[in-house]
């Protein structure tokens, strides 16, 4: 289960040789959406913590108190104009027929009228359904968010706060800005729930491998403020170790479709 996944002890030294960072790095290139190689000395929690704090200071967005869609909320805390179908709470073993592909910078991700995101304001995608399903789709996305022009938003939003997301923002604003190559892009191909709670969810992603195969990794989410967001490792990576996988026991997602 998410909530007591084995704690992996943090490696020291610049966080670029640092194994799971390296590995989340080479994923993350395969999707074309952020480079992390900046030279950042070993965490201090304090320093890591505050830097994060003014990295973060003032950022507003779509969720932020104060916004017009929280003048109402609607059930469990939800802003007034997120509204999804949380019935179906059966772990998916299809892909859903109302799923679409939309482009955010050169990712293809999918969206469900019923699931989410229902919301794709210019900052974030957001207002997912509290179902197994719901959950997938912000792990596909929020990830993703983190890579554009507005992923402080995304952090600040999206990200279950803690010393983990301080360690993810001070690192992703310590790395230079790039463009990305997009010579080798991959795609997600498939998914599995590996753990799902109302409150916790463990998703696998299956994405192509542009050098041959498929490649699996994992996201961990938490349901807070009333949407999903993802919850990182405890080193501030977005996702676990990648690594090379067969396609048995995913859901796969078919043809990509505009």
């Amino acid at each position: 289960m998410f909530g007591t996944r084995r704690r992996h002890e943090l490696e020291t030294g610049p966080f670029y040789k640092q194994g799971r960072w390296v590995q989340s790095a080479l994923f993350l290139a395969f999707l074309v959406v952020m480079a992390l190689v900046a030279t950042v000395s070993k965490d201090g929690s304090k320093e890591v913590a505050a830097d994060s704090a003014r990295t973060l200071a003032g950022v507003r967005g779509p969720l932020s108190p104060g916004d017009p869609q929280h003048v109402r909320t609607g059930p469990g805390g939800r802003p007034a104009d997120c509204r999804t179908d949380d019935r179906d709470t059966a772990v998916p073993t299809v892909a859903p027929r109302d799923v679409r592909w939309r482009q955010s910078g050169a990712v293809m991700l999918p969206v469900s009228a019923q699931a989410g995101p229902l919301r794709t304001d210019p900052s974030m995608w957001w207002c997912f359904a509290h179902t197994p399903l719901g959950a997938v789709l912000a792990a596909h996305t929020v990830p993703i968010g983190t890579s554009g022009a507005h992923w402080r938003t995304v952090a600040e939003q999206q990200l279950v706060p803690g010393t983990a997301r301080d360690r993810f923002v001070r690192r992703k604003a310590a790395a230079p800005t790039t463009d990305p190559d997009t010579s080798s892009v991959g795609r997600f191909a498939g998914f599995a729930v590996d753990a799902y709670g109302t409150g916790t969810a463990t998703v696998r992603l299956l994405l192509t491998n542009p050098l041959g195969g498929y490649l699996s990794t994992s996201v961990g989410l938490r349901w807070r403020d009333g949407d999903w967001k993802v919850a990182l490792q405890d080193d501030g990576s977005l996702y676990s170790a990648a690594s090379q996988t067969q396609s048995n026991g995913f859901v796969m997602w078919g043809s990509v479709t505009r």
